[in-house]
């Protein structure tokens, strides 16, 4: 018997008990289902953490207090560190932050809404170009910063609650902000960041609010480095510069960059999908040992068959190669339904889950997707489960006595 009619042989046996066949494998089935949905899902979630930050630049910093020290007070951050920082020569651009609460009146004077307000510096539109896609207007001058001009740039969405239409360059909005009714002029209307954890919010040269609040104090500073090859050891000489200037301890502040916090994701990403294939694996070996079972119960039932192939001529291997290419070949069809069933479940999943997160934080995700190499993958492994856990029954079943093997009922 030659290869084809192996293969031929096998296909008329396993189909001979569909029910028996489709309970055989369905726990290769649930494993490679199990590492193709969880996968597919993964890297969607990972694309979907990649753009974001990607948008957000993946060479900014954030230099803040060290709210996790174990030290009695924090570190202060001041307006005049900027200038500190410009001179290192790994710096692109530097901007102060502070931000704080503010009611803004709406379209109807009776209503007000409270937003977040911030406080920034021109170069902080250059990293953060996300926060800056300018739909109608400009963005603040450098002059405008230094003489705490009151003017602010809105985004669409806000530009639709309080006048009712997006082009409102030149007009006045009022906000409550430290006590104060101040009027602010709008000179820019921004696009709504898409894919981006920021919600509406409000824009205004950092001096002004400094000065509404009649501090020197700031929440952060943001930088932007050419390079982040040296990203850590770039850092800790941010740091040191801030420590330096307030005669204090570089522990008393931190630094956050968006490349460590989308490879941090990324790493959680990857663990998990570990774990889970780790798990799948556990199905796999669930599942290969009941098809190891049903090989043997197969031996049984075709024992008189096999007495009849060897007293015509087969040899041992003849009769391993055929029980060997129908474990494969069981493992296989359950590998394949396993994709089928891994990838209408991602898709399902991808909509459902996609559908919470863009509700729960107004993100967009990116849909799963399959790559190429786990579905070849899945169908290398299910085979080998196959060949793995059919050596057994194959080489039982080559072992039989001919002479014995028609003798049984």
């Amino acid at each position: 018997m030659n290869i084809f009619e192996n293969i031929n042989s096998a296909f008329n046996n396993i189909f001979s008990n569909k029910m028996r066949t489709f309970l055989t494998t369905i726990g290769i089935i649930i494993g490679i289902s199990s590492v193709i949905i969880i996968t597919a899902l993964g890297n969607g979630f990972e694309a979907t953490i990649s753009k974001t930050f990607e948008i957000l630049n993946s060479k900014a910093i954030q230099i803040l207090p060290n709210y996790f020290s174990d030290l009695s007070s924090l570190g202060t951050i001041e307006k005049s560190d900027i200038s500190n920082l410009k001179k290192h020569n790994q710096v692109k651009y530097v901007s102060a932050y502070y931000s704080t609460q503010a009611s803004l009146t709406l379209k109807n004077p009776d209503e007000e809404k409270v937003y977040t307000i911030f406080g920034c510096e021109p170069d902080f539109a250059l990293m953060q170009k996300n926060f800056f896609d300018m739909k109608y207007g400009r963005i603040f001058t450098e002059k405008e910063n230094e003489l705490n001009s009151k003017v602010i740039i809105i985004d669409e969405k806000m530009a639709l609650d309080v006048f009712g239409r997006k082009d409102v360059i030149g007009e006045y909005v009022n906000i409550y902000i430290n006590g104060k009714d101040i009027k602010f002029e709008v000179i820019g209307v921004t696009n709504i960041p898409e894919n981006s954890f920021s919600l509406s919010n409000m824009i205004i040269p950092l001096n002004t609010i400094l000065n509404i609040f009649d501090t020197k104090k700031v929440d952060m500073i943001y930088v932007e480095i050419f390079d982040t090859n040296n990203l850590q050891s770039i850092q800790r000489e941010l740091i040191r510069i801030i420590s330096s200037a307030h005669n204090t301890q570089d522990e008393k502040y931190m630094s956050v960059s968006n490349m460590e916090q989308v490879n941090s994701i990324q790493n959680v990403i990857k663990t998990f999908n570990i774990f889970i294939a780790f798990v799948a694996g556990i199905s796999l070996l669930v599942g290969g040992i009941g098809v190891m079972n049903i090989m043997l119960v197969t031996v049984t039932e075709r024992t008189k068959e096999i007495g009849i192939r060897k007293s015509l001529g087969a040899t041992d291997n003849n009769i391993k190669l055929q029980f060997l290419i129908e474990s494969v070949i069981l493992c296989g069809l359950g590998g394949i339904i396993g994709i089928i069933v891994g990838y209408i479940g991602s898709e399902f999943w991808g909509i459902v889950l996609g559908r919470m997160v863009e509700i729960v934080s107004g993100i967009k995700p990116e849909p799963p997707f399959i790559s190429l190499s786990v579905a070849i993958g899945s169908m290398i492994v299910s085979s080998l489960v196959g060949i793995i856990f059919g050596v057994y029954p194959a080489s039982k079943a080559a072992k039989l006595d001919p002479i014995e093997a028609l003798r049984y009922e």
